[in-house]
């Protein structure tokens, strides 16, 4: 018996919604083939480039935690085929962990609800990022705009996005080891009450003007004084990105996830052919090689 899923990229933060907002894009994606074994391992990855350990991989923590739940005793073998880039901000490890928990429901014909799939995905990224933060892996199962209202008990809510909106990504070309782990060790412990209140009105604004179709509310809602200014040093070129884009009429930008990816949404009225010269020209600045990739919303619940 087999089941095979896919699970596309993701955008986490938004800006203002560091670990409850995440938004699954077309761009890459990830494809995990589970299938029942004879073999001598209870749980065997086959991959070419994640973690053959189980336990530091993010789909084979995941599966492993949905077996010793299920009291699963099941021998399995666990094909993950990369296609997301990893380290980029673009919900790699979540995209292996919440496609193998959709192939492990099928084969095993589990009946898990979404939610209780987000929350057997989460518990993969333990591996990646040292916690089970579940905003990527919350648009890796239900696709989509998603919003993470509890973690204890968890709860997800999917989120229209009622505007014609196209995705631009700013990639650059860099590894650093851990990085994900050490991005979320700069997020500040305490905040300012003053910086609080303004994040809560710039997520307030984002939501509003997505449900709404308001394009000014998208702009103003994407803002962060939390989480990105105390990233902003790992991405020197990024505020530089995002003034230069919006006076080209883009609606906003923000850093997707832990970076370095840069997430632009852009429509009809923005100036694409300037934002990807000046793209240029500041990236020149900081000699830094990137690459830029179209692409729209992946919508709804897919396989």
């Amino acid at each position: 018996m087999e089941s095979e899923k896919i699970s596309y990229s993701s955008s986490a933060n938004l800006g203002p919604g560091y670990d409850i907002l995440s938004l699954s894009h077309k761009a890459f994606f990830d494809k995990v083939r589970i299938e029942t074994s004879n073999g001598s391992e209870k749980i065997m990855i086959i991959s070419e480039n994640t973690p053959l350990n189980p336990e530091k991989n993010t789909a084979g923590l995941s599966i492993m935690k949905i077996m010793e739940d299920k009291n699963i005793n099941e021998k399995i073998n666990i094909y993950i085929e990369k296609g997301i880039p990893i380290g980029l901000g673009l919900g790699s490890s979540g995209a292996s962990s919440s496609a193998a928990v959709k192939a492990f429901n099928e084969l095993f014909d589990l009946n898990l609800s979404n939610d209780e799939m987000v929350y057997y995905s989460m518990y993969g990224e333990i591996a990646a990022a040292g916690s089970a933060h579940p905003d990527n892996v919350s648009s890796g199962i239900y696709g989509g705009l998603t919003l993470i209202t509890s973690v204890e008990p968890l709860n997800v809510k999917k989120i229209d996005i009622n505007y014609d909106l196209n995705i631009l990504l700013i990639i650059p070309e860099m590894n650093m080891n851990n990085k994900t782990m050490y991005a979320r060790s700069l997020v500040p412990k305490t905040v300012d009450m003053t910086d609080h209140i303004k994040n809560s009105e710039y997520l307030s604004e984002l939501i509003y003007g997505f449900l709404k179709g308001d394009r000014n509310s998208i702009r103003y809602g994407m803002n962060d004084v939390i989480v990105e200014r105390a990233r902003s040093p790992m991405f020197p070129y990024y505020y530089a990105i995002k003034e230069k884009a919006i006076k080209n009429n883009a609606i906003s930008a923000c850093i997707s996830g832990a970076g370095p990816t840069i997430l632009i949404f852009i429509d009809e009225y923005s100036d694409k052919n300037n934002i990807l010269n000046d793209v240029k020209n500041i990236m020149s600045s900081f000699k830094t090689d990137y690459k830029i990739i179209e692409t729209d919303i992946m919508e709804g619940y897919y396989e």
